[in-house]
């Protein structure tokens, strides 16, 4: 049994060539190429057990020869995958449970029903060319990969590049990376060809995801908190990436944008412990955010506020019109990003953040590299008095904003917005630290008054977007349906107003739960 740790990266097949004709593989490169031609064999039962419990069961024929591989449960970040692989050779292509050696893996099959069902579930054939390469800080085994995956009558095809770690340090696998986007383009891959397979045989597409819950203990350093709260944020960007990209569903962006403010407010709880300067990192998130947001903010008016306006006034001819418009100028945002998405400079910042995952996380087979970032006094904090401190200054701020609610204005109402955001994001950072019903109550009415005063912001927000559209003046059925929007809207923002009142007298009565 060892650990796999290996930078996945999806390239087009019409790059290809355009890499192998390039010399940064070949100056690197300690050992020629190798052709393979591999073709593996998925096995599972009908209703996916070995998936269910993230265990991936593959016969593959490498020449004539068969191995029987188990990949166990793992992680994958920004490209980077590190999971644990079991191989054993077998004479034939079907699974030989009595070739397991290690009890922990035998366990995973301990069950009878589970053995006899066994039976195929997908293939993959593909061409492989595999050479070892010699960076600054280890070697990296490169795997050029091309071919199929398919599942029954159903077939997708793949071109993608592995960089396998085989010793030094995986900061070298995102150096290594960097550098070769200066040749072609590529996609960060975080599903593996198991999950593609399984997918294609379920005949599902990937589904907007939202954010998984942060693994955080008692106990775990202020540094590896960090790491994982950063790889939860990164994972939830880039398992909605694909889908906003093919324009699928306005809700991969939805989810891409509160993948990007959860990243920004991760950087922000605790960037000022760190020697090391992240405002670059910070600057690249912030571009990133306006290249989303303007986009995500006309999703919002068209897909959800105008319907609601519409439905009131089915026939009047300035909505239908003002509508149409308001669409063209959606699709022009879409399209600007989308634009960003695809970008270099997306991939680098994609890089960046992973590698500074995998320092954190001391991802090195040659032993922890934990980077010694914090400032002394930091270090000696434990992650629990870390988090209820930041709690609680961020409460008392909530609560000095609540002071002042009756006289707030739309700035002042956006900055209470923004401030509830953050504690309800530190609270989902920083909830495994705490008993499973603890936050209940305090998150709910956090969650109570964000959406309150986000339907005052999209009226704000709304108010901006009619102001950017061109030429309207000199249309008076839409200055007319302009006119019943913004009437609209403001009696939306009285009604949301008086709410808010009621809001927050619940939630001034709610105990903070860490204290």
């Amino acid at each position: 049994m060892y650990t796999e740790i290996e930078l996945k990266l999806r390239v087009r097949a019409a790059d290809v060539s355009r890499l192998q004709r390039r010399r940064l593989i070949k100056s690197l490169s300690i050992s020629p190429a190798v052709n393979q031609k591999l073709y593996s064999v998925y096995y599972d039962t009908g209703s996916h057990d070995l998936r269910l419990k993230d265990i991936a069961l593959r016969l593959r024929r490498d020449g004539k020869r068969w191995v029987q591989t188990i990949k166990g449960k793992g992680e994958a970040t920004a490209g980077l995958h590190q999971r644990y692989e079991w191989e054993v050779p077998v004479l034939h292509a079907r699974p030989d449970l009595t070739k397991i050696s290690d009890p922990a893996v035998l366990s995973l099959f301990d069950n009878a029903r589970l053995r006899e069902s066994l039976h195929p579930i997908f293939t993959t054939e593909f061409n492989r060319s595999k050479r070892i390469l010699r960076l600054a800080s280890g070697e990296v085994e490169f795997c050029l990969d091309r071919g199929t995956i398919t599942a029954g009558d159903a077939s997708i095809s793949f071109s993608e590049i592995e960089l396998e770690l085989k010793s030094g340090s995986s900061a070298s696998l995102f150096q290594l990376a960097v550098d070769l986007l200066a040749v072609i383009p590529f996609r960060l891959e975080n599903r593996s060809k198991a999950e593609r397979g399984y997918a294609l045989a379920a005949g599902s597409e990937w589904l907007p995801q939202k954010a998984s819950p942060v693994n955080l203990r008692p106990g775990m350093s202020l540094g590896s908190a960090f790491g994982a709260i950063t790889a939860s944020c990164l994972n939830h960007l880039l398992s909605n990436e694909s889908g906003m990209l093919e324009g699928r569903d306005v809700e991969y962006l939805h989810q891409m944008r509160v993948a990007v403010r959860r990243q920004r407010s991760a950087l922000s709880i605790f960037s000022p412990l760190f020697a090391t300067d992240s405002n670059s990192i910070a600057r690249e998130l912030r571009w990133l955010a306006r290249q989303i947001g303007s986009a995500r903010d006309w999703d919002v008016f068209v897909t959800e506020t105008l319907p609601l306006i519409l439905s009131a006034f089915p026939q009047h001819s300035g909505m239908l019109a003002l509508r149409d418009q308001c669409e063209q100028r959606r699709l022009h945002y879409a399209s600007l990003g989308r634009g960003a998405v695809e970008s270099k400079r997306y991939i680098k910042m994609m890089l960046k953040l992973g590698e500074r995952i995998s320092a954190e996380s001391g991802s090195s087979l040659a032993g922890s590299h934990l980077r010694d970032e914090l400032e002394s006094d930091s270090r000696e904090k434990s992650l629990e008095e870390f988090a209820g401190e930041l709690l609680t200054r961020r409460h008392d701020k909530l609560k000095k904003h609540g002071r002042k609610l009756k006289g707030s204005g739309v700035r002042e109402l956006h900055r209470l917005r923004i401030a509830i955001k953050k504690q309800r994001y530190a609270i989902e950072f920083f909830v495994g630290l705490y008993p499973d019903e603890a936050p209940r109550c305090y998150s709910q009415s956090l969650t109570k008054l964000q959406d309150i005063l986000g339907k005052m912001n999209d009226v704000a927000t709304m108010e901006r977007l009619l102001g950017e559209l061109p030429g309207c003046e000199d249309d008076l059925a839409v200055q007319q349906a302009i006119g019943v929007t913004l009437g609209w809207g403001a009696c939306l923002a009285l009604k949301k107003k008086r709410e808010l009142g009621r809001a927050w007298k619940s939630f001034y009565k709610t105990d903070p739960f860490w204290q």
